[in-house]
């Protein structure tokens, strides 16, 4: 394990001020964190928006919405959200995010997806094209999103002032270099207080072992980490969960 802090679950409420206990349900305090699911940080994570409450929040990495959804249904942010627009692949060139179209959420919109034909059947690329953001929309957030199509490495960040937004979120490519990139404009952006949230941290060596998406992720942090703390005031993984969390400080990003 590396030297990050760690926050038990019931003590995030101390550790940030908040007033609400958080509601986490026995299943997920007992779970292996190898075989961990979105479900359990779900419910941290909207947990975090109810009570920090941002007003402007960036997401690297949309999917089919379902971290937009968090946030808007939680508190009243408006959401900015970033994912390229042909998909995230694996290390092995295996599109990262998939399903047979026969268990699609909606097949009406595989038409506007990159689909792929194989002796199983087809596949739906969930994270390319028209699947990007479906969620959201089909629940009717679009006049609070702004979807952003592109490699977060070619935004063009000079229209956003530092301290910008009040909270962000890094879950878009897990590749070494893409968390990195993410991370250091995650900090440029958040203002001074702002909370800092990046998924697929759990800093146990069977997690990174079993679980591909964590690897590189607790790699950049491990790497980075006295590189991170002049920026901010807390750093803090919660346990058990496969979330890192940070409190932005005031110094200023290079």
């Amino acid at each position: 394990m590396i030297a990050i802090d760690t926050v038990p679950v019931d003590e995030i409420r101390r550790e940030l001020g908040f007033q609400e206990p958080i509601a986490f349900a026995a299943e997920w305090r007992t779970r292996p964190l190898t075989d961990w699911v979105i479900d359990a940080d779900d419910v941290i994570l909207r947990y975090l928006f109810r009570n920090f409450r941002p007003g402007r929040h960036l997401e690297f990495g949309t999917w089919q919405g379902d971290g937009v959804l968090r946030c808007v249904e939680e508190c009243d942010a408006t959401v900015w959200t970033m994912n390229v627009l042909e998909g995230e692949s694996r290390s092995d060139g295996e599109w990262a995010y998939a399903v047979e179209a026969d268990r699609a959420d909606d097949h009406a919109s595989t038409r506007w997806s990159e689909s792929l034909a194989t002796h199983d059947g087809l596949w739906v690329r969930t994270d390319a094209y028209g699947q990007i953001g479906r969620k959201y929309l089909e629940a009717g957030w679009g006049k609070r999103v702004c979807q952003v199509y592109c490699d977060s490495r070619d935004w063009d960040t000079g229209h956003y002032p530092p301290g910008f937004f009040d909270s962000a979120f890094v879950d878009g490519g897990h590749s070494y270099d893409i968390v990195a990139n993410d991370t250091k404009r995650a900090i440029e952006l958040v203002r001074a207080g702002g909370l800092i949230m990046w998924h697929d941290f759990c800093p146990l060596d069977d997690v990174t072992a079993a679980c591909e998406s964590t690897r590189d992720v607790v790699s950049y942090i491990t790497a980075a980490r006295e590189e991170l703390l002049p920026y901010v005031d807390k750093l803090f993984w919660i346990e058990p969960s496969w979330l890192l969390v940070a409190v932005r400080g005031q110094r200023v990003a290079a």
